[in-house]
Protein backbone atom coordinates (compact mmCIF):
# COMPACT_ATOMS: atom_id res chain seq x y z
CA UNK A 1 0.00 0.00 0.00
CA UNK A 2 1.17 3.46 -0.74
CA UNK A 3 1.13 6.43 1.62
CA UNK A 4 -1.06 8.40 -0.77
CA UNK A 5 -4.47 6.76 -0.34
CA UNK A 6 -7.69 8.47 -1.29
CA UNK A 7 -9.69 7.07 1.64
CA UNK A 8 -9.85 8.17 5.25
CA UNK A 9 -6.81 7.99 7.46
CA UNK A 10 -7.14 6.18 10.78
CA UNK A 11 -5.04 7.08 13.76
CA UNK A 12 -4.59 5.40 17.12
CA UNK A 13 -6.89 6.19 20.01
CA UNK A 14 -10.51 7.11 19.60
CA UNK A 15 -12.16 6.42 16.30
CA UNK A 16 -12.32 9.50 14.13
CA UNK A 17 -11.90 10.27 10.49
CA UNK A 18 -9.18 12.66 9.52
CA UNK A 19 -9.76 14.46 6.28
CA UNK A 20 -7.58 16.81 4.31
CA UNK A 21 -8.95 20.01 5.80
CA UNK A 22 -11.72 20.85 8.19
CA UNK A 23 -13.71 23.98 7.68
CA UNK A 24 -14.05 25.95 10.87
CA UNK A 25 -17.35 27.59 11.63
CA UNK A 26 -17.29 31.33 11.52
CA UNK A 27 -17.95 32.77 14.95
CA UNK A 28 -20.64 35.39 15.10
CA UNK A 29 -19.37 38.63 16.44
CA UNK A 30 -21.11 40.49 19.24
CA UNK A 31 -21.82 43.27 16.78
CA UNK A 32 -23.78 40.93 14.49
CA UNK A 33 -25.80 39.62 17.45
CA UNK A 34 -26.61 43.16 18.57
CA UNK A 35 -27.67 44.16 15.06
CA UNK A 36 -29.94 41.12 14.84
CA UNK A 37 -31.61 41.95 18.18
CA UNK A 38 -32.06 45.60 17.22
CA UNK A 39 -33.60 44.59 13.89
CA UNK A 40 -36.13 42.33 15.64
CA UNK A 41 -36.90 45.09 18.14
CA UNK A 42 -37.53 47.60 15.33
CA UNK A 43 -39.81 45.15 13.52
CA UNK A 44 -41.86 44.59 16.68
CA UNK A 45 -42.18 48.33 17.28
CA UNK A 46 -43.29 48.91 13.69
CA UNK A 47 -45.88 46.15 14.00
CA UNK A 48 -47.22 47.67 17.23
CA UNK A 49 -47.46 51.16 15.76
CA UNK A 50 -48.71 50.09 12.35
CA UNK A 51 -52.02 48.34 12.04
CA UNK A 52 -53.37 48.06 15.52
CA UNK A 53 -54.65 44.69 14.33
CA UNK A 54 -54.73 41.69 16.59
CA UNK A 55 -51.39 39.92 16.40
CA UNK A 56 -51.61 36.25 15.55
CA UNK A 57 -49.98 33.79 17.88
CA UNK A 58 -47.29 31.46 16.66
CA UNK A 59 -49.65 28.50 16.90
CA UNK A 60 -52.22 30.18 14.66
CA UNK A 61 -49.56 31.08 12.12
CA UNK A 62 -48.27 27.51 12.08
CA UNK A 63 -51.81 26.21 11.76
CA UNK A 64 -52.52 28.42 8.77
CA UNK A 65 -49.22 27.54 7.14
CA UNK A 66 -49.80 23.80 7.44
CA UNK A 67 -53.54 23.84 6.67
CA UNK A 68 -52.90 23.14 3.00
CA UNK A 69 -52.36 19.42 3.50
CA UNK A 70 -55.18 18.91 6.03
CA UNK A 71 -58.71 17.77 5.40
CA UNK A 72 -61.68 19.95 6.26
CA UNK A 73 -62.40 17.97 9.44
CA UNK A 74 -58.77 18.23 10.57
CA UNK A 75 -58.87 22.01 10.05
CA UNK A 76 -62.03 22.30 12.15
CA UNK A 77 -60.53 20.09 14.85
CA UNK A 78 -57.35 22.16 14.99
CA UNK A 79 -59.36 25.38 15.17
CA UNK A 80 -61.51 24.04 18.04
CA UNK A 81 -58.44 22.76 19.89
CA UNK A 82 -56.70 26.14 19.66
CA UNK A 83 -59.86 27.89 20.84
CA UNK A 84 -60.17 25.50 23.81
CA UNK A 85 -56.51 26.04 24.75
CA UNK A 86 -57.05 29.81 24.63
CA UNK A 87 -60.13 29.56 26.89
CA UNK A 88 -58.29 27.30 29.34
CA UNK A 89 -55.35 29.67 29.62
CA UNK A 90 -57.72 32.59 30.20
CA UNK A 91 -59.50 30.63 32.95
CA UNK A 92 -56.20 29.83 34.66
CA UNK A 93 -55.06 33.43 34.36
CA UNK A 94 -58.24 34.74 36.05
CA UNK A 95 -57.54 32.96 39.35
CA UNK A 96 -54.64 33.91 41.53
CA UNK A 97 -52.36 31.31 43.03
CA UNK A 98 -53.94 31.86 46.44
CA UNK A 99 -57.46 31.27 45.06
CA UNK A 100 -56.36 28.03 43.39
CA UNK A 101 -54.76 26.80 46.63
CA UNK A 102 -57.92 27.60 48.63
CA UNK A 103 -60.08 25.78 46.09
CA UNK A 104 -57.80 22.74 46.17
CA UNK A 105 -57.79 22.68 49.98
CA UNK A 106 -61.59 22.80 50.10
CA UNK A 107 -61.71 19.89 47.63
CA UNK A 108 -59.31 17.89 49.79
CA UNK A 109 -61.38 18.72 52.86
CA UNK A 110 -64.49 17.28 51.25
CA UNK A 111 -62.81 13.94 50.50
CA UNK A 112 -63.00 11.09 52.99
CA UNK A 113 -59.73 9.83 54.32
CA UNK A 114 -58.88 6.17 54.20
CA UNK A 115 -58.25 6.01 57.95
CA UNK A 116 -61.67 7.51 58.79
CA UNK A 117 -63.58 4.56 57.32
CA UNK A 118 -64.29 1.69 59.73
CA UNK A 119 -62.64 -1.59 58.91
CA UNK A 120 -65.14 -4.16 57.65
CA UNK A 121 -64.44 -7.85 57.27
CA UNK A 122 -66.50 -11.00 56.71
CA UNK A 123 -65.20 -12.60 59.91
CA UNK A 124 -66.64 -9.79 62.01
CA UNK A 125 -63.42 -9.16 63.90
CA UNK A 126 -63.39 -5.50 63.26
Amino acid sequence: MSDEEDGPVFTGGSLSFLSGSKKKKKKKSKKEKKEKKEKKKRELEEADEGGGKKQKTEEEEEAEASDDDLTEFEKKHRKKRLEKERRDTEAVAKKSHRERIDEFNSHLGSLTELNDLPRISAAGNG
